[in-house]
C-alpha cells in the first residue's frame, strides 16, 4: 500500500491497488509521504473511501477539525450498526455520522440543544433504526462521559436510515419520513380508525411509499399503466379506498407537484383496502 496523502501523525490515505482507503493507526502518518510505503503493523481501522463523493480537500478539511477519538468512535458505531441493521451499513457513513457527532457534543457544551420534530414517526417507521441510534448514544456516553440529549436518536437514525433506503442526504430522509406522516395522516381521517402498526400490512405499506417517494425524488417516473378494466374493478370493489387513494393523489400533487400514475392509485388502493380490512 502506497501513501497518497498524509492527513495527520495518525491518518492517511493510500492507494492499495485499484482502491483508495484511509488508514488510521498511531504514528501511520509520522514523517510520512505521499509515495511512501505504509508499515502495515501499524493500522488499526481501514476505511474504504472514494473521491468522487469525497474529495480530498473535503477529507483534509474533515481530519483537520474532527478529533481522531470521535472518528474512531464512529467506525465502532458503523461497525456495530452493520451487524445488528445489515451489511448496506458501509464505510461512507463515516464521515456524515462523524461530523453530526462531533457537533452535537460541541452544542452540549454550549448549552445548546435542538429540537427535532419527526421523533414519533421515526420511532415507528424505522424501529430497527431508531432502537440503535438509543444505543448508539449509550457508546457515545461510555467513550466521551458526555450524555447527549435525547432528541439527538432522530438524526443519528437518520443516517442509518438513508444508508439503507439509498437516500441522498439527511434531508432528503427528513422530507420522506414527513410525507409518509401525512399519507398516514390522510388514511386515518378519511377512516377515523388507528391502523395497526405492527401489522404485516402496514409494513409492506411503509416499505411501497418509502420507494415509490424515493422514485419520485429521484425523478424516476413509473410511466407503465394498469389495464383500464383492473383499476376500474378495484374502482368498484374498493370504492372507499380508492377516495381514499385518491386524496393521497391529489395530496402528492399539489404538494410537491408530482405526477402520479393511475397505476399507483391502483396500487394505493390494494394497500388501503388491505391496512383498514376488519
Amino acid at each position: 500500500m502506497i501513501i497518497k496523502k498524509v492527513f495527520n501523525n495518525n491518518v492517511s490515505l493510500v492507494i492499495d491497488g485499484d482502491e483508495e482507503k484511509i488508514l488510521m493507526g498511531k504514528g501511520i502518518g509520522f514523517q510520512k509521504q505521499s509515495g511512501d510505503e505504509v508499515d502495515e503493523n501499524l493500522i488499526e481501522k481501514t476505511f474504504v473511501t472514494s473521491l468522487s463523493s469525497h474529495p480530498l480537500e473535503k477529507l483534509t478539511t474533515f481530519f483537520d477539525e474532527i478529533p481522531l477519538e470521535i472518528v474512531s468512535l464512529t467506525s465502532d458505531l458503523i461497525q456495530e450498526g452493520r451487524i445488528l441493521l445489515g451489511e448496506h451499513v458501509g464505510d461512507h457513513l463515516l464521515i456524515p455520522l462523524s461530523d453530526h457527532i462531533w457537533f452535537a457534543l460541541k452544542r452540549l457544551e454550549d448549552q445548546t440543544e435542538i429540537e427535532y420534530p419527526l421523533k414519533w414517526e421515526m420511532k415507528h417507521m424505522y424501529p430497527e433504526e431508531y432502537t440503535f441510534a438509543k444505543k448508539a448514544l449509550k457508546m457515545i456516553e461510555k467513550r466521551t462521559y458526555k450524555v447527549l440529549p435525547s432528541s439527538e436518536v432522530v438524526p443519528i437514525a437518520m443516517h442509518f436510515v438513508n444508508a439503507r433506503y439509498g437516500a441522498n442526504s439527511y434531508h432528503q430522509t427528513y422530507e420522506m419520513t414527513a410525507l409518509v406522516s401525512k399519507i398516514i395522516d390522510v388514511i386515518h381521517y378519511h377512516y377515523f380508525v388507528d391502523l395497526d402498526e405492527d401489522s404485516l400490512h402496514y409494513a409492506r405499506f411503509i416499505t411501497h411509499l418509502r420507494y415509490f417517494i424515493l422514485r419520485q425524488m429521484a425523478g424516476e417516473e413509473d410511466t407503465s399503466e394498469a389495464e383500464d378494466v383492473f383499476q376500474d374493478l378495484i374502482q368498484q370493489k374498493y370504492p372507499k379506498a380508492f377516495e381514499c387513494a385518491i386524496k393521497i393523489k391529489k395530496l402528492l400533487e399539489t404538494s410537491m407537484n408530482w405526477n402520479v400514475h393511475y397505476d399507483e392509485l391502483t396500487y394505493l388502493t390494494i394497500h388501503i383496502q388491505r391496512l383498514t380490512a376488519i
